[in-house]
């Protein structure tokens, strides 16, 4: 009996086993179906995206190839390879679309990076759908020699016609780089990332070609007289002289604008101006202290301030009130701008006989004229003439304007080209642009200044180097960043430079002839403050200084021959800036990568 009942407990086991493991085998079927259709959807989708990847990298090659053609007016050429683009982005595009990459942007940990393919190639998809074909249709007219002058004059009909293609490209970039720029790098993992942050430098800099295209197409018959004569005032900085904006005003000039046509009226020096005995504007309290009242009574001091529309209507009251002129503008230039153009135009011969090329240019004007003539009245005569005759050969077309028109767009993406004008509409289009040498808005990007400015009446700066990192070292839940800024100062004079003549060492009251006395100005991003400052060998400090609500430190230090100085500013950012920092800083007498940005350490 009892072996009977185990027996049929056995039995009764076995079956119930049997059942639990007939119950399993549909379980691990259906999970070994899961687990393959996962499989294969992966590497769908991994293949989806190779084939996005190949299209993408075909859309480079076509899209620098189409930059080529249409800056050559092949227009038919240009034609072709837009259609091989257009099919290029849209394989991009469709291969990256589609529920199951939808639903893949919702899985945790890849689906940021989902996402962000997904934004960028619909981007570079309507890029090549709108933006483009207006700009190809109009490639013959913007050839580069449609931007050339003509005996002087500018072709303003020509211009208008192009309004309308380059404003829509500029427009559908506009709107695309915001999409491209809301993405978050920090959430895309493996190989994404930096294929995502190239995009975003291209798309952000063919941005801001079109835009200031855009602009200056729109502003370019009203500033160049087109509805009545304009009267500008030209600047031309010397950078052997440091301002924070680059130099000392060392020549002037007037120019006239009438029906596209540019001709010099007037040349003047800063000693024809004079000095002034009150300030000719009203300063406010915040240049008083930062500044001091001659920014606005000496022409040369004007460029103090890196705010170039302040400095422009502050030489536009001094013009006007010394010489009685009406002034509609300023322009601003300096000569390492100039040697850019020289490039394009080629060879100038002055007066005296010397010939200026693009390698001599900057040695010549802010150096070797200072060895050559001790006079600084026959110093500021040479130097206009050869500014005259530059601005000439550029205003006459001569040369390869291509070349012309390269130069001049380098040396506006390194701030050594500003423009100001009276005409509020004019200047509400270049607000935001380089050319307007604002100090920008408070934006969710930290921007810091670092300017300088020789105390010792010196040319000595054209032996002088200088560059500046940024380091983010911590950011708060409210968005604000710990950055520390150093900018290292080299001269590079030579070691007898106290025997160079005194116009170039200045006279040795501030500083030993041959040294160099500087102030640096460290303009912290608005809403911030300054910390800390740390300099070697400082002779002041003073972080007392504001621009608006930017607040600024102050050093300054006398450096030596072959001497190397570092300045640390520790600084907070404003709330919510939490992008990485952006520095601007004074024109050089060497090519320099101006507004560079650095890392974040806000995620």
């Amino acid at each position: 009996m009892a072996s009977r009942t185990r027996s049929s407990r056995s039995s009764g086991s076995a079956r119930r086993k049997s059942r639990k493991q007939r119950n399993r085998k549909p379980l691990w079927i259906g999970l070994g179906v899961v687990v393959l259709v996962a499989i294969g959807v992966v590497g769908w989708m991994g293949y989806e995206a190779s084939q996005a990847q190949k299209a993408i990298t075909s859309a480079t090659g076509e899209a620098q190839d189409l930059q080529s053609q249409i800056t050559s007016g092949d227009t038919e050429l240009a034609r072709n390879t837009l259609r091989a683009l257009q099919q290029s982005t849209t394989t991009a595009r469709t291969r990256t679309d589609g529920p199951l990459w939808g639903a893949a942007t919702h899985v945790p940990f890849v689906g940021s990076s989902v996402d962000a393919v997904q934004t960028a190639a619909d981007a570079l998809d309507d890029i090549a759908q709108r933006a483009l074909p207006p700009v190809v249709d109009t490639a013959q007219s913007l050839d580069a020699n449609t931007f050339r002058p003509k005996d002087g004059r500018f072709p303003l009909r020509e211009f208008a016609g192009l309004v309308r293609p380059v404003s829509t490209a500029a427009n559908v970039l506009t709107e695309n780089r915001r999409r491209i720029d809301a993405i978050d790098d920090s959430a895309i993992v493996g190989p994404l990332r930096k294929p995502v942050q190239e995009l975003k430098d291209k798309l952000g800099t063919a941005q801001q070609a079109a835009d200031a295209a855009a602009k200056a197409l729109r502003i370019a018959p009203r500033m160049l007289g087109a509805d009545g004569t304009r009267t500008y005032l030209v600047m031309f900085q010397n950078n052997a002289e440091s301002r924070s904006l680059g130099g000392i005003p060392g020549a002037l000039a007037l120019v006239t604008a009438r029906n596209g046509r540019l001709s010099f009226n007037q040349q003047f020096t800063i000693r024809e101006l004079g000095e002034f005995d009150d300030p000719v504007v009203r300063i406010s309290d915040d240049e008083e202290r930062t500044f001091g009242s001659l920014i606005a009574e000496d022409i040369r001091d004007t460029t103090i301030t890196p705010d170039f529309p302040r400095v422009a209507t502050i030489a536009r009251a001094m013009v006007q009130r010394s010489l009685g002129t009406k002034v509609d503008g300023v322009l601003s230039i300096d000569p390492v701008a100039l040697s850019y153009a020289l490039d394009g135009t080629g060879s100038i011969r002055l007066t005296d006989g010397r010939v200026l090329t693009s390698a001599n240019a900057v040695e010549i004007l802010l150096n070797t004229v200072y060895a050559r003539f001790p006079d600084p009245q026959v110093q500021d005569l040479f130097f206009a003439d050869a500014a005259q005759r530059i601005f000439s050969s550029v205003l006459g077309g001569r040369g390869d304007s291509r070349k012309t028109l390269e130069g001049l767009t380098k040396a506006v993406d390194e701030r050594r080209i500003l423009l100001w004008s009276a005409d509020k509409t004019v200047e509400d289009d270049l607000a935001g642009t380089r050319l307007s040498g604002e100090l920008p808005e408070p934006s969710t990007t930290p921007r810091i200044g670092v300017y300088l400015n020789d105390t010792t009446s010196s040319k000595m700066q054209y032996y002088l180097d200088w560059r500046t990192t940024v380091k983010s070292e911590g950011c708060r839940t409210d968005g604000r960043q710990t950055l520390v800024a150093t900018t290292t100062i080299t001269s590079n004079a030579p070691a007898d430079a106290a025997d160079l003549p005194q116009y170039i060492t200045g006279n040795g009251n501030r500083a030993p002839r041959g040294d160099q006395q500087l102030t640096v100005r460290v303009v912290a991003p608005a809403g911030g403050t300054v910390d800390d400052v740390k300099a070697d060998d400082a002779i002041s400090l003073d972080e007392s200084g504001r621009l608006g609500t930017r607040p600024v430190a102050y050093t300054a230090y006398v450096i030596k021959p072959g001497q190397t100085v570092t300045i640390r500013t520790t600084m907070t950012t404003g709330k919510d800036q939490r992008r990485g920092a952006v520095v601007t800083t004074t024109p050089g007498v060497q090519s320099f990568t101006q507004d560079r940005r650095f890392p974040t350490s806000c995620s």
